[in-house]
């Protein structure tokens, strides 16, 4: 008796086909390239407020210069 093969729908074929990683990249509904912008914001951010002291201290220090 020969097995009979069923097709698989739709969406559990893209699910396998997707695999763990795949779909545990969409975290509280982010996906990838949401993860990977809001990523890049939070380190934007960061240089940011990184710099800006520095560069503070620097144009401070030039005015204080330039007015003596």
């Amino acid at each position: 008796m020969p097995q009979r093969i069923t097709e698989m729908p739709d969406d559990k074929a893209a699910l396998v086909k997707m695999g763990i990683g795949a779909s545990g990249a969409v975290f509280y509904g982010l996906t990838l390239n949401e993860w990977v912008a809001l990523a890049t914001l939070v380190y934007l951010a960061m240089q940011i407020g990184l710099l800006l002291p520095k560069y503070w201290k620097l144009i401070t220090t030039w005015v204080k210069e330039r007015q003596q």
